[in-house]
């Protein structure tokens, strides 16, 4: 009975790889199309989507409003608007100030960002950057979902395994040998490498950035290194930076301490926002150690000392001497 165990573990365990690998093939089939090589000439606003999202890019939008003195942020993260601050052409701007100048005491930080993040000029963000190839459509993943769910019920098998071998040996049916402490080596290999791998994919999955998506963000970042801004206009001084690294890099830590006060998903210390909220779709990062899309975390791409009009400009001008547009994927 052992080895029958023993064989039946080892079954468990490649049952679990085999539908981590199913979901993993449809995810890459997906989202690691090879770059057009196309330059992208992206607003700060689009890059910070493309790094963090909804959340990232209404962050950018406070800290430059901030910064230009449209809108006041005071303590207990209260943001309000500036009496007598002028129309922003950008319209991610203007749906800050408009939702300010509807609530006269203003929002604290976190409910003007979940009021916003489905606003049509957010909306708009995303479908332009779909279109452009930089982020997988929502649809896309269909599929890959449908894998998830063989996959969960692959570790479904794998814990009821394990509780039936516990089971065992509690009841004293099954011998202890060495064979059957490889019988539960191996049922607990399937149960955990199992739930590891659910929660890996369902990461990935959420993960909604294209390969060329993350050229493009390694390429602005780039051009933009970190602690470096350059102070020819708020899009390059402020926008950029917070876009592409977050709220610390505001380059005003009150600002950034109050914009994130009682937010658990606050980026001021580094952490990137999440799209939709809670668990929703990450931008920016590829935790899955290739291509494949974090946390909604990266203006105009303005590029080295080429310099962009005012906060709502983006760089007409090439990087380096390569003639590649900024922001370009490489």
């Amino acid at each position: 009975m052992d080895y029958f165990l023993l064989f039946a573990a080892l079954g468990v365990v490649l049952l679990v790889n085999v539908a981590e690998k199913s979901v993993e093939r449809e995810r890459r089939r997906v989202s690691e199309r090879a770059p057009t090589g196309g330059g992208h000439n992206l607003s700060h606003y689009e890059l910070a989507y493309l790094s963090g999202g909804p959340r990232r890019a209404i962050n950018t939008a406070l800290a430059v409003l901030a910064r230009a003195g449209a809108v006041r942020v005071s303590r207990g993260s209260q943001v309000t608007a500036v009496h007598g601050a002028r129309p922003s052409p950008v319209p991610i701007e203007q749906a800050v100030l408009d939702a300010l100048a509807a609530r006269p005491g203003g929002y604290r930080a976190g409910e003007l960002r979940r009021e916003l993040e489905t606003h049509p000029a957010l909306v708009g963000l995303a479908g332009d950057l779909q279109a452009r190839g930089l982020i997988v459509p929502e649809e896309a993943f269909g599929t890959a979902w449908r894998r998830r769910k063989l996959q969960k019920a692959a570790v479904g098998v794998a814990a009821g395994f394990a509780l039936l071998v516990v089971a065992l040996a509690a009841a004293g049916l099954a011998a202890e040998d060495p064979v059957f402490l490889g019988v539960l080596f191996f049922a607990a290999i399937a149960l955990f490498s199992g739930l590891a791998a659910l929660a890996r994919q369902r990461r990935r999955l959420r993960n909604v950035l294209t390969r060329e998506g993350h050229e493009v963000l390694r390429s602005a970042r780039g051009h933009h290194p970190r602690g470096v801004s350059d102070q020819s206009s708020l899009a390059l001084a402020v926008g950029i930076p917070v876009a592409l690294y977050g709220l610390q890099d505001a380059g005003d830590q009150s600002l950034c301490d109050e914009l994130s006060a009682g937010d658990p998903g606050g980026d001021c210390a580094g952490a990137c926002g999440t799209y939709g909220g809670g668990d929703g779709s990450t931008f920016g990062s590829d935790s899955s150690g290739g291509f494949g899309g974090m946390d909604f975390g990266g203006g105009s791409s303005g590029c080295g000392s080429s310099g962009c009009g005012g906060s709502s400009s983006s760089c007409g001008s090439s990087c380096g001497g390569g003639g590649s547009s900024c922001g370009g994927s490489s």
